[in-house]
Parts: structure tokens; C-alpha cells; sequence
């Protein structure tokens, strides 16, 4: 190149031109060259910390913008790997309510006290308190806000508030798809699927969701358990202030529990109620009208469920869900509200009958455990029912007891169990089978008779009614030696039959019951030496009661779930267990035993019952009573009450330190809660003629009845107790308080007696 071509203006060193001195390039490099001049200038001017701070800002602009590229990234990959379950598939753990037969709460089963409703239960006010205090900008705007999620997290990070950075999308996410861990990955994950919801879902879906998994404080998660929780309440009753409430907890429940601190509930209660003015949800006037609302103070969260009584009612409950095919997951996680035919009044009624005559008893007394059951005799449904103290409980003597008496007991009856014999006798009548029996055939009921070689006798307090006497007769006063000698002639495995059919259970503990280890039966079943469930008394009696037609016990009637849906509904229908005719004589037989106990029920009412206990034969205590009873009946209840010491080596006392007996405190548990339950109900009669007339004779003429006794050595001939130790062999002999004296009208007759008796082990007490 000659020196002529550098002196071209437009002709750079390599050879190519470059652009005019005064080209727009060659001004945009001077002004380059000028501002890089001045920026030198005032770097040279600046402190070295300044410097310093200069370069800090400049890398913390570009880490942000990196950990927005990343952010962005991170959403997208997320947005599209994540799979979403639809939040109608998301198991949540609910509350399932226990109900009493007129649909209120008796308690809530479950994990998380949550029942799930449909935002048409929530009313409009109360939802817009909810987005006034979390996202008011829900309705307008569109589902995830990025300023939001950056404040969240920085929150989150830096342990600021954990509650309402987000708006409500992304809390719903938060609480049903992931966890509360402060981290940027569950950050973005929340963001990722907040767009999913948003883009597949209203906005008035998505607030359902919300209200149904949001904690409330107080152990409530979702806005119905919040409802009862704070107002006892559902929630399609809330009222605009309540829900301005609700809201204003959900921020920080705890800190804004008018509990804990009515100061700051008030003040953020005000907050939302100013945003619902903001989003236009109320007037100033409207607001200003508002009132803050009383709450309901709290109780111990520590569990769901129940204790005491209520709890072995809500056990019983949940076996026989279980039985109906409704599964524990179902019970945990679909929100069921189970109606039970448990009658709030009747259940308040029994734990009152037994607070009032179980209180002040004497240390010798202090061993007591009771039962009471009450059933509807047409459907078999369980009315009232006490086990004993229950779980979080303590027994007279102190200690916690927890046990199921009325349901998993299982205790002799002695003498209420003599109607069963009765029936037995006269179905064989009706079937035309000997002997031939009805109420008023005579029989056997001397003080001391032998039966099968065995010699057992009568408490001695009967002497006064013992001799030959009519069977209604004997079933008035409770003569043993009468009831055994009929087990013995119409066959003791056909009274077992009787009463199985009748509603006693089959099992006790996984053994057989009403038969011996080898599978026989005893005379002694004539006079309840088998034990028997208190529960299966109440349902045998009932029987009676329902003109033979027996009923299974229940307390589940419907079940369903928390969409209303119906999972479950009781059905069964009764089964004819007896001649109609056979339950009507019975009953007749069973009808003077009240008042001749001195347990009557008030204002006249009639009743149907029998007393029974059980004596001990060996051991420190024998001659004592381990076990008394009262069972009876009208149109409306049937009702067995059951006192023990839970074992047939125990004795329990009377308040003076004598024999227990089945008419004094089960006698008095029975008629104080007959007598509450039955308060405003009708009087109505019960069995009035008697129907059996033997082998069709058309009058009330006695048919006689011969009982063969063969020759053979005394044996043991009562059973033992599968679920306590071994219950006595034998029936003793104990003295006992007299009896009250019968009418002049029911006075023994002098008609011919039939043979003697063949006999049976030394009878117990069973007035």
C-alpha cells in the first residue's frame, strides 16, 4: 500500500474504508469515548468503599436476574413434568361425626377434625370475608401473582409470616398438594401448580377447595369444623361478622383467637371487615353496623373422639361399622356422618339413673361395676347405653377402667333369666309336647327339693312362699327350686335354645354360651347359671316385648358421606323367635315383679321385669352375691341394668353391708331412668289375658305337669364363667333379707301338687 492510500480519508489501516469523519459511527464512538472518559473521572473520584459497593450492587443485579432466569426455567419444568392429581381425588383426612338419633353431635372420629362441604354451604358474605382477608384481588386477577410468590418466599426464607404471602390458590396448593417447608423448590412447585389449578379450574372451585383445607386454629381444618368449632354452628348458619372472624384467623390462628388475645382478634377482625368495604362486599354503613361475635370457649384439641361413657358408646359404634363392611379408611378419610339410634335424652336419663343411685357408697361397696341398656323393642335399636366409666374414667374404688360391661361383660343373670325357661315350657305346650304347662300349672317350689341327685334349695328368706304353687306364682316371688325342676323336665338345651333365638349371643369372648365346656347343658340354666351379655338381656327381653318377634341390637341406622351421599342404611328385619302367645303369658307372669320388688314405676305405669343375682360358693366370700340384676320392660324401652363385682369370687354389698340383691340397686338404677325416660310418654298396657290354656282347653284350668327324676350321685352342674374365673359349681344356701310379703290375692293355692321335683345343687339368691 503507498503512503497515498493512508492519506485517504475513508480508507482504514487494513485496507477498507471506514466511515466519514462525520458519519453517525464516528459520533456514536466519540460519545462512547467521552463517557467512558467521565465515568473513569468519577470512579478515580469515589471512595474505595463506595467502589466497593458499586461492584456489590452490580453482581446482585445479575444474580437476581440468573435466579429469575432459573425461577422461570424451574416453573416451566415444573409446570411440565409435574403430574396433578384433580383436587376432587385428593384424600384428605376428615372428621367423621357420631350422631344421635335426632342428627346432633355426639363426637368426631378422626385425625384432623375436617368435614368437607360444598361452597353452595358457605354463605356468600363469609367468602368474601375469606378473600378481603387473604387475596383480595382473587375474583380479578388472574391465579398466581409473581410479585406474591417472590414476597412469599423471601418470607418464608428469611422466617417472616407463613400465612397470606400467597393469594389463595397458591395456599390451597400449599396445604393439599405440599408441605409448609421453606424452600425455594417448594416455592416454585406451589407456582407451577397454582397455574395448573388456575387454568382448569373457576375461581369459585378453587375457593371450595380452599375453605375445606385451610386451618382455622383450635385443631379445625376447613371452614365447617371452624364453624362448630368457634359458633357451634354449621356453616351455611354463619353470619357476615362470624365469617369476618373466621377470616381474620387464618392469617395467624393462634395469635388472633379472641382467646388468646381479644385485642389483636378485634383489630384484625376490623381489617377484614374494612376489606370487604374495599372490594365493595359491604357498605360503611353495612360495616359499620357489624358487631364482634361471641365465640365459644375452647376446649381440649389434645384428641377427637370422646371419653368417658360417650367413648364405649362410640367404640360399639365403630365395630359395627366395621361388621357393615364401612372400612377404617373410610371412617378416616370420606367424612361420614354416622346416625346412631342412640337417644340424646335417654342417654343423659342413664348416666343420671346410675350417677344417683351409685353415689356415696360405702368402702365395702367401692368394688362395684355397673351396666345399663335400654333398646326399642320393635327395631332392636339401642336407646341408652352405659358400660361402666370408659376410657379417660375411674370405678368407685378409684382406679381407671376402661372396660365395656354392658357389651363385652358377660355375667350369670340368675333369676332374669327365668323367663326363658318359662318360654321354653310353654312353646313345648303348644307344640303339644309333655309335660303340658301353662302360667298357672303347679309346680315344685318347696324350699329344698333334689334334682338329678342333687339337693339344692331356695333362699331362705322364701320360706314363706316355698310349697306347691302355680308357675306365675313361682316367677312372682323367684322360687329357684320351681325354675329348676321345669329346666330339668323340658330339657336344658331346648332353653338355651329359647334364649338364643330370643337374642342371646351365641359366643362370649369366642365361647360358646348357655352349655359346658363339652358342649352340654345343665338344670341350672333354668335359673341363669350361664353368663350372658347385659346387652343380650335388654334385646331377649325385648322379644318379649315385641310379641316374640326378636330383633338384633343395633346403633347404626345411616351412614353417609360427606357429599351426602348414602353408604349405609340399617335394614334387618325381626325374626320370629317366639309364639306371640308364648311372649304374652310370659310377660303376664313378669308383670307384678316390679312393685312386689319395690321398684315400681311412677305414676302407675305398667311394667314387665325380673330381678335376678348370683351367689358365690367358695372362697372368702362365700354366701355372698357376685352379681344382681334387674331387667323389664314396657311398650316403649326394655331395659337391663346389670351390678357386679365383674367376677364369681367377689362379693358386692348393700349400703349395710348385707347381700346385694337385684332389687336394690339395679332394682333403683332401673326405675330412675325408666321413670326419667318415660316421663311424658303414654301409659300404655301391656299383656292383660292369658292365652295359653294347655293342650286347647278354653278355660284358665291348671294342666299339671310330672317330672321324672332318674337315680344317679349329685353332680356338678353349673358352669364356669368364660370370662372371669370359675364361677360357682354349685348354688349355696344365704341368708338374705325377707322379701316384701305377697297380696292376700296372690296368696299360693292349695290345689293338688304334682310329684316331687327331681332336684339340683343348693339354689341361690335370686330375689
Amino acid at each position: 500500500m503507498s503512503n497515498d492510500d493512508w492519506s485517504q480519508p475513508n480508507v482504514t489501516r487494513a485496507g477498507k474504508a471506514g466511515p466519514p469523519p462525520d458519519s453517525w459511527w464516528r459520533r456514536q464512538l466519540a460519545a462512547r469515548a467521552r463517557r467512558k472518559a467521565a465515568k473513569k473521572k468519577r470512579l478515580a473520584a469515589m471512595s474505595r468503599r463506595r467502589r466497593i459497593a458499586r461492584r456489590v450492587g452490580i453482581l446482585g443485579t445479575w444474580v437476581l436476574a440468573l435466579i429469575a432466569l432459573i425461577m422461570v426455567a424451574s416453573v416451566v419444568a415444573f409446570y411440565t413434568l409435574t403430574n396433578v392429581p384433580r383436587p376432587e381425588d385428593i384424600t384428605l383426612p376428615q372428621v367423621a361425626t357420631i350422631e344421635y338419633s335426632d342428627g346432633s353431635v355426639m363426637a368426631r372420629i378422626g385425625t384432623e377434625n375436617r368435614t368437607i362441604v360444598p361452597l353452595s354451604k358457605v354463605p356468600v358474605p363469609v367468602r368474601y370475608a375469606v378473600v378481603a382477608a387473604e387475596d383480595r384481588g382473587f375474583y380479578s386477577e388472574p391465579g398466581v401473582s409473581i410479585k406474591g410468590t417472590l414476597r412469599a418466599a423471601i418470607s418464608d426464607l428469611t422466617g417472616g409470616d407463613t400465612q397470606g404471602g400467597s393469594g389463595i390458590t397458591q395456599q390451597y396448593v400449599k396445604n393439599a398438594y405440599l408441605n409448609s417447608s421453606r424452600t425455594v423448590s417448594r416455592k416454585l412447585r406451589e407456582l407451577a401448580i397454582a397455574v395448573k389449578l388456575s387454568r382448569n379450574y373457576s375461581k369459585d372451585q378453587i375457593l371450595e377447595f380452599y375453605l375445606n383445607t385451610v386451618y382455622f386454629g383450635r385443631g379445625a381444618y376447613g371452614i365447617e369444623a371452624a364453624a362448630e368449632t368457634y359458633f357451634n354452628e354449621t356453616s351455611d348458619k354463619l353470619t357476615t361478622s362470624q365469617g369476618a372472624l373466621l377470616a381474620a384467623l387464618l392469617k395467624a390462628p393462634s395469635t388472633y383467637d379472641p382467646a388468646n388475645d381479644m385485642t389483636a382478634s378485634k383489630s384484625r377482625w376490623q381489617y377484614v371487615v374494612d376489606g370487604m368495604v374495599s372490594i365493595k362486599q359491604l357498605t360503611a354503613d353495612q360495616a359499620a353496623a357489624l358487631t364482634f361475635p361471641a365465640t365459644q370457649p375452647p376446649t381440649d384439641q389434645a384428641a377427637l373422639g370422646a371419653s368417658g361413657p360417650t367413648a364405649l358408646v362410640v367404640n360399639r359404634v365403630l365395630a359395627e361399622l366395621q361388621a357393615d363392611g364401612i372400612s377404617q379408611s373410610d371412617i378416616q378419610d370420606k367424612g361420614l356422618h354416622v346416625l346412631t339410634t342412640i337417644d340424646k335424652n335417654a342417654q343423659t336419663d342413664a348416666v343420671n339413673a346410675i350417677n344417683a343411685t351409685f353415689t356415696n357408697l360405702s368402702p365395702k361397696q367401692a368394688n362395684i361395676k355397673n351396666a345399663l341398656i335400654a333398646v326399642n323393642p320393635t327395631t332392636g335399636g339401642v336407646l341408652a347405653y352405659y358400660g361402666g366409666p370408659g376410657p379417660g374414667g375411674k370405678n368407685y374404688a378409684g382406679q381407671p377402667d376402661s372396660f365395656d360391661y354392658a357389651g363385652a361383660g358377660c355375667r350369670p343373670p340368675g333369676s332374669s333369666f327365668k323367663p326363658y325357661t318359662l318360654a321354653t315350657a310353654l312353646t313345648q305346650t303348644l307344640a303339644n309336647k309333655p309335660p303340658l304347662y301353662t302360667i298357672k300349672t303347679v309346680v315344685d317350689g318347696r324350699q329344698t327339693v333334689t334334682i338329678d341327685g342333687t339337693q339344692i334349695s331356695n333362699d331362705p328368706s322364701d320360706k314363706q312362699y316355698s310349697g306347691m304353687v302355680p308357675i306365675d306364682f313361682a316367677m312372682k316371688v323367684s322360687l329357684n327350686t320351681a325354675f329348676d325342676g321345669l329346666a330339668y323336665a323340658i330339657g336344658p338345651s331346648n332353653v338355651a335354645a329359647t334364649a338364643h333365638a330370643a337374642g342371646i349371643e351365641k359366643t362370649c369372648g369366642g365361647v360358646p354360651t348357655l352349655q359346658n365346656a363339652d358342649g352340654s347343658t345343665s338344670f341350672g340354666i333354668g335359673i341363669g347359671d350361664y353368663p350372658v351379655h347385659p346387652i343380650d338381656q335388654a334385646i331377649g327381653y325385648a322379644t318379649l316385648d315385641n310379641g316374640g318377634t326378636a330383633n338384633a341390637a343395633y346403633m347404626v341406622q345411616k351412614v353417609t358421606d360427606a357429599k351426602g351421599d348414602q353408604l349405609f342404611e340399617h335394614k334387618a328385619a325381626g325374626t320370629r323367635a317366639l309364639d306371640q302367645r308364648v311372649a304374652n303369658d310370659t310377660t303376664l307372669t313378669l308383670e307384678p315383679v316390679a312393685s312386689f320388688s319395690g321398684v315400681g314405676l311412677g305414676k302407675g305405669r305398667q311394667s314387665a321385669a325380673k330381678t335376678g343375682t348370683e351367689g358365690i360358693l367358695t372362697g372368702p366370700d362365700a354366701g355372698q352375691n357376685s352379681d344382681a340384676w334387674m331387667v323389664g320392660y314396657t311398650p316403649q324401652v326394655s331395659t337391663a341394668v346389670w351390678v357386679g363385682s365383674g367376677n364369681s369370687t367377689q362379693a358386692i354389698y348393700n349400703s349395710s353391708g348385707g347381700a346385694e340383691y337385684g332389687r336394690d340397686l339395679p332394682g333403683r338404677a332401673w326405675k330412675a331412668f325408666m321413670d326419667a325416660y318415660l316421663n311424658n310418654q303414654p301409659n300404655q298396657a301391656l299383656a292383660s289375658k292369658q292365652m295359653i290354656l294347655g293342650n286347647g282347653a278354653s278355660s284358665s284350668a291348671s294342666a299339671t305337669a310330672t317330672v321324672t327324676t332318674p337315680s344317679s350321685t349329685p353332680t356338678t352342674t353349673h358352669p364356669s364363667s368364660p370370662s372371669t374365673p370359675a364361677a360357682p359349681t354349685t348354688h349355696p344356701t344365704v341368708p338374705s333379707s325377707p322379701s316384701p310379703p305377697p297380696s292376700s290375692a296372690s296368696a299360693p293355692p292349695t290345689s293338688a301338687a304334682p310329684p316331687a321335683a327331681p332336684a339340683q345343687p343348693g339354689a341361690a339368691p335370686n330375689p
